[in-house]
């Protein structure tokens, strides 16, 4: 099957490729733009003469209105369609950034990260409806795929580009860079064609289309998954905000060998949206789901009883749950959009904040204090994976529908040879969407 073929609404300008690159440094711009300039953080402290808590509600404003930005521009996307709220979004993005770049104070350099947050959060709500808009259903997994690893890889990523850019720059050229990355997002965006058809918006107010957020959250299997895939983001943003002290401070690393330490992480958890692509061809998502989570738990029992002793096996304890992390992304991220008929924008909109909104709190607990941030770090990890393990099990052993999931293991069973006859899996009521 070509590239072509994949596509339900044709780009005529982009190409499917072009599309690609567009969704792809879309979901990027966010993780990088989170924690890039974290290792200027002290050059930054002593340029404004400010105190590093002062610096660090540039991360806290960040964070907190992305996620505003990610609940409000995804409804109203489903309202006045993708494209003009995917440029606004990315303009708004690279003018904060530049704005960044430029700041003059401390309390400019954090109303300027707001700015960019807000735009960041309408680009990546943007991002993932448009997949859903755009793609086959039996392709969307891998497109997915593609665009999901971004917001695993990102995060680690960026610090080592950070570190980079500081070996012949400044702080402000952080800022810069990633102005350039969102003008060259709006190049590709100003090429983009309309995915949602004017006859299948929401033809109600903007609060109106806002207020589908809390019609979509209704819908208890959505609910439900959402809540216990996102508990993979809890430990990985802990790891995120703690990592720099583990391996600089607890194990007496160089900035030098932390930032290989992250870079090889980061490359080897890029693998991991496609471990699903491979099994899918022998193991349900349900069963798969379920052995995801047995390694994660595994994961952090290894780390309590091994990560202590050398930064390596540190790393390496770790990297076995970043990649389930990496690899429920995004068939997960296919089954929640999977559950609504309408409102894409709101459903893509729950999706992103949920994982940012618990990767929040994972940061906020990973800063506890533990006997050493190792021992946190695995705790946090065997702790929320042992929730989401008895989430999953209750989830499967309710009467809530789950289409992709239940679905799937009914009409597997009811294939079989000899087996008995099944009842068809009850449907799902389709989320209601209000014209």
């Amino acid at each position: 099957m070509s590239l072509h073929t994949w596509l339900v609404r044709p780009q005529r300008r982009l190409g499917p490729l072009g599309l690609i690159a567009l969704l792809v440094i879309g979901s990027l711009v966010t993780p990088l733009s989170l924690d890039m300039y974290t290792p200027a953080v002290p050059h930054m402290t002593e340029h404004f003469s400010t105190s590093e808590s002062m610096v660090n509600l540039t991360l806290v404003g960040y964070f907190l209105f992305y996620a505003v930005g990610l609940l409000a521009f995804g409804p109203t996307s489903d309202r006045y369609g993708r494209k003009p709220v995917l440029l606004a979004g990315i303009f708004t993005y690279a003018l904060g950034s530049a704005l960044c770049a430029v700041s003059g104070s401390i309390g400019m350099l954090i109303a300027m990260r707001v700015l960019q947050a807000l735009g960041a959060g309408a680009v990546s709500a943007v991002s993932t409806a448009v997949v859903k808009d755009a793609v086959v259903p039996e392709r969307r997994e891998a497109l997915l795929s593609v665009v999901q690893v971004m917001f695993v890889v990102g995060p680690v990523l960026a610090p080592v580009v950070g570190a980079l850019i500081l070996q012949v720059a400044d702080w402000r050229m952080t800022f810069w860079v990633l102005a350039g990355i969102g003008l060259f997002c709006a190049v590709l965006a100003l090429l983009f064609d309309e995915t949602l058809p004017a006859d299948e918006r929401y033809e109600g107010t903007v609060l109106g289309s806002v207020k589908q957020l809390g019609v979509v959250a209704r819908n208890k299997g959505f609910s439900a998954f959402l809540g216990i895939v996102g508990l993979y983001n809890l430990p990985f943003m802990a790891y995120i905000a703690v990592g720099s002290y583990v391996y600089i401070t607890f194990f007496g690393l160089s900035e030098l060998e932390y930032s290989m330490y992250f870079a090889f992480a980061a490359l080897l958890t890029a693998a991991g949206p496609f471990i699903w692509l491979m099994a899918s061809r022998f193991v349900s998502a349900r069963r798969f789901t379920s052995i995801l989570l047995g390694v994660a738990i595994a994961s952090g029992v290894a780390m309590l009883a091994v990560g202590e002793a050398s930064p390596a096996l540190f790393c390496l304890t770790f990297l076995a749950f970043a990649l389930t992390e990496a690899a429920v992304r995004p068939y997960s991220t296919n089954i929640l959009l999977s559950q609504q008929d309408g409102d894409t924008g709101a459903a893509a909109s729950l999706i992103n904040f949920a994982h940012t909104a618990i990767g929040c709190v994972g940061m906020l607990v990973a800063v506890l204090p533990w006997p050493n941030f190792v021992v946190g770090v695995g705790v946090i990890i065997v702790a929320s994976m042992a929730v989401g393990l008895v989430g999953w099990v209750a989830l499967l052993r309710s009467p809530i529908p789950l289409p992709g999931i239940k679905d799937a293991e009914a009409a597997k069973a009811s294939n079989a040879p000899n087996a008995p006859e099944m009842q068809e899996a009850p449907e799902t009521p389709e989320t209601p969407h209000a014209r």
